[in-house]
Formats: C-alpha cells, sequence, structure tokens
C-alpha cells in the first residue's frame, strides 16, 4: 500500500512556509523543554533514585505494593533519562536508523511495563483486598519476583511487535531526525501503540477503579491505598494528548499530508506532558507511600538534629562575650513560619 512508503514525510517546521507560525512553534517548545530540563528533570531523578534507596534497604521487608512501587521506579528514573532526548527541542537528536529503533525500542519497553504493572497492581488490589495487599509475605517473597518477570516478557514482546513496525529495516544506518517514536513510522505503529498500550489498558483500568470505588464504599475508606489510584490517574492525565497526538499523526500519514506547525507544537508537548509522567509518579510514590515517607521525615530529622547540635552552649555573658550565634538556614526557615 501506499502509505507503508513513508520516506516522503518531513517535520512541518523543516519544509513549511508560514515563517510566523514556525517561529512562534518553537519558542514555545524551547521554553517549554528549558522548564522540563531545568526544573521537572533534576525533581524527577532525585525523587526517583531517593525512592529507590529506599525500597533497597528495606528489600528484605518488601510487600506485594512495595515490589509493584519499585518496578514503577525503575521505569521512572529510566524514561526521566530518555527524556533528555528532547532537551534541545526544537531541534531533534541527529543519528542513524538504528540508534533511533533502538531508543524507540527501550522507550516502549519502558511505556508497557509501566502499563503493565499498573494494571497488575490494580487487579492484585482488587482481588485481594487492602490488607492483604500491604503485607509483607516473606514465605512467598519470591512471587512479586516471578510476576514482575513475566510482566517485563509481555512489555519485551509488545515492543518488539511495535517496533517491527517502524519500516526502517532497510536504511538502518543511514542518518534521520530521532524522536522516540520516529516521525516516518509506519501508520501502523502509531495505531497499534495506542490499542495496545492504552485503549485496552485504560477500559481494564477504568473498570478496576470502579470496582476499586464499590469495594470503598462497602468497607471503610481509610483501607484504600491512595498510592495505587494517584499513579493511574496521573499516568492518565498524561498520556491522553500524547495519544491523542500519536492518532492524529497517523491520520495525516494516511492522508498523505505533512501538517502544518501546530501540529508539531501539539505533539511536541503532547511527547513533554507524556515525561512529566514520571515526575508525577516520582512524587506521588514519595508523599503517598508511607515507607518512603518516613524515610523522608526521618531524614529531614537527622537533618534539623544536626543543626541543632552544631549550636552553641548556653554560658554567662562574660565568658560569651563577642560571641555571636547564627542560627542554622533549616532552623531558621521553620522558625519564620
Amino acid at each position: 500500500m501506499s502509505f507503508r512508503n513513508t520516506s516522503w514525510v518531513r517535520y512541518p517546521s523543516r519544509v513549511s512556509t508560514a515563517v510566523e507560525d514556525v517561529i512562534a512553534s518553537q519558542g514555545i517548545v524551547a521554553r517549554c523543554a528549558h522548564v522540563h530540563v531545568a526544573l521537572l528533570v533534576p525533581v524527577s531523578l532525585v525523587t526517583g533514585l531517593f525512592n529507590l534507596t529506599t525500597f533497597i534497604r528495606g528489600r528484605a521487608r518488601l510487600g506485594r505494593l512495595d515490589a509493584f512501587l519499585s518496578d514503577l521506579t525503575v521505569t521512572n528514573v529510566l524514561v526521566t533519562l530518555l527524556s533528555l532526548t528532547a532537551a534541545n527541542r526544537p531541534d531533534y537528536l541527529a543519528t542513524s536508523h538504528l540508534g533511533c529503533a533502538a531508543l524507540s525500542f527501550l522507550s516502549n519497553v519502558c511505556y508497557f511495563s509501566a502499563q503493565y504493572v499498573q494494571l497488575a497492581m490494580l487487579l492484585v488490589f482488587l482481588r485481594q483486598g487492602p490488607s492483604s495487599y500491604l503485607r509483607r509475605d516473606t514465605k512467598r517473597a519470591t512471587g512479586p519476583v516471578w510476576g514482575l518477570a513475566a510482566l517485563g516478557g509481555c512489555a519485551l514482546c509488545s515492543s518488539l511487535g511495535v517496533v517491527s513496525l517502524l519500516g526502517t529495516s532497510g536504511e538502518l544506518h543511514r542518518p534521520t531526525l530521532c524522536q522516540l517514536d520516529p516521525l516516518i513510522a509506519w501508520p501502523e505503529y502509531e495505531i497499534v501503540k495506542v490499542g495496545l498500550g492504552y485503549r485496552l489498558a485504560l477500559v481494564l483500568e477504568l473498570a478496576f477503579l470502579t470496582l476499586l470505588a464499590v469495594q470503598w464504599a462497602q468497607r471503610d475508606a481509610g483501607s484504600a491505598h491512595p498510592a495505587v489510584v494517584a499513579i493511574a490517574l496521573t499516568t492518565f492525565a498524561c498520556r491522553l494528548p500524547y495519544n491523542v497526538a500519536l492518532l492524529q499523526r497517523a491520520r495525516l500519514k494516511l492522508q498523505g499530508d505533512i501538517g502544518s506547525p501546530k501540529d508539531e507544537l501539539f505533539f511536541s508537548l503532547a511527547e513533554l506532558a507524556l515525561f512529566g509522567k514520571s515526575y508525577g509518579n516520582s512524587l506521588a510514590i514519595l508523599f503517598l507511600h508511607k515507607p518512603c515517607r518516613l524515610t523522608l521525615l526521618t531524614l529531614s530529622g537527622r537533618l534539623f538534629g544536626r543543626c541543632r547540635r552544631g549550636r552553641p552552649a548556653a554560658a554567662s555573658p562574660s565568658s560569651e562575650e563577642g560571641v555571636r550565634y547564627e542560627p542554622c538556614p533549616l532552623e531558621m526557615g521553620l522558625t519564620g513560619r
């Protein structure tokens, strides 16, 4: 079919004659990319590594929920690192088709892995209930490990299936401008990715969340774990515009149209929103998951305690004359409130 030949596809900003639209859209993308790299990436990396350290230190006491969240934490860190490929927007990463396919494969592994782990989280939570879900089971400690390995295998197979639709197998060493979801991929690439990684998962998530809401209405509402719902809602909100952009890109290819600078702008902003999912999920795990939250409070308490211990002991005015105490910055911030 004619739409399988996508060699004609170009970025609208490279060929469009609407110079004012191109300049305006590139300015918006550049500002958003700068905010992402300067603010969201450092916070996401620090938060993700902090959560991962907490899970590693408490690995002997990991429960089912901890195992799922530790897997999501690793995925969030990897996605944050992959988001650095968009640091130089509105320019695109210059590489070969082979390098772009490798980046796309790794990105899709993270994409499907996070989706499948969240579905498994909701399913186990629904079947076993909050009390069993949060309980640490040392007799079956390998259960979550094998479950995560199976989910990882499903993510790998899904990624291989999607990447096989890139359509660049005959020109792997040719240079190209790369995104994590390449522009010149066949339209089936976007359609299959949306159908497999979002539509099906969205239907299942909505069903699980509805059943969970019924269960929580019949039980004590306090038994619900907020991190599970927060992660599901954050993922839905961040992936929705990106999947809409993927479908719009596939539609343009099927129509033989490269689109406008506004279409390119929408896709770039949706891609940055997708990267923001790792930022939101890392913060949700940090503040809503009890072990991570307690570790953060303990660390803050120790830091405050060291500032207090640095304070000189009380003495008579004659012996301390001329000595002025400078309070710790952390203490100044707390007392200032």
